[in-house]
């Protein structure tokens, strides 16, 4: 999933993070869980770097003024993203963006309910539109927290045991690997030494049972694997402990229930 980023370097590395921004949580959880097997301190670097609505608001009331006001419905975004957050949503903005009060309060007056799939909507093309003017240099925009140089390369895996290090010295990845594919039983951890994953490989591909775990040590997600995707009825967990039976052919989803 990496490789075909990695070689453009940090321009692919900012158009991940841009992309990852915009990705609703339960896509991007995937990409994330994906990413971090395949490179956990590529990945590290790319989880720094994501930034909400609520960095938004932190940015330099220039840049935020000419984000909201570079289309027409910017401001009608702005409101939806706002609405419900506080008595006086436009209050904290009439010192940093006057000029934008009077606008924001007309928008909100027509609003009458936002739903959070509209919210998330509206912040994604906000942060999508920042993103776009911080790469074309039109606004100072995040500060970026950029991996070295080497990050870009292949990440190497030796022959016969390995341990992958993230950069705070915590173990990210241990396992087996033969003749350059991993092989037999590998357990992935998140930055914190959280367990992350555990299962088997063979010839680089996932296959068999593998266990998948919340950075709070919940469980995620249990199931079976053939050549990297999912097989049969797996049970899938949300962070609450909701557990759901979902079934995959060929690592597309069939049907799924709840239990």
């Amino acid at each position: 999933m990496l490789d075909r980023i990695k070689k453009k370097q940090a321009d692919g590395f900012k158009e991940f993070v841009s992309s990852m921004e915009t990705t609703g949580s339960p896509m991007r959880g995937q990409i994330l869980t994906a990413g971090l097997m395949e490179d956990p301190v590529y990945m590290t670097y790319v989880m720094k770097n994501l930034k909400t609505f609520d960095d938004f608001l932190q940015l330099s009331s220039d840049d935020i003024l000419k984000v909201i006001t570079s289309q027409n419905q910017m401001v009608g975004l702005f409101a939806k993203c706002i609405f419900g957050t506080a008595p006086d949503p436009v209050k904290n903005f009439e010192s940093s963006l006057p000029s934008l009060v009077s606008k924001l309060k007309d928008e909100l007056s027509y609003i009458k309910e936002v739903s959070p799939r509209e919210k998330e909507g509206a912040t994604f093309f906000i942060l999508g539109v920042t993103r776009k003017f911080q790469l074309e240099d039109k606004i100072q925009g995040f500060p970026w927290a950029m991996p070295p140089q080497e990050i870009y390369l292949p990440l190497k895996i030796l022959e016969g045991q390995n341990k992958i290090m993230f950069e705070n010295g915590v173990t990210a990845a241990e396992g087996l690997c033969n003749k350059g594919k991993r092989v037999g039983n590998w357990k992935h951890f998140y930055e914190t030494g959280k367990l992350l994953a555990e299962g088997e490989y063979f010839n680089d591909l996932k296959t068999g049972l593998w266990n998948f775990y919340y950075s709070n040590g919940q469980a995620k997600a249990e199931g079976s694997f053939r050549s990297d995707l999912k097989q049969g009825t797996w049970k899938e967990w949300d962070r609450n402990g909701t557990l759901n039976k979902v079934v995959y052919n060929d690592g597309l989803k069939v049907n799924q229930s709840s239990n």
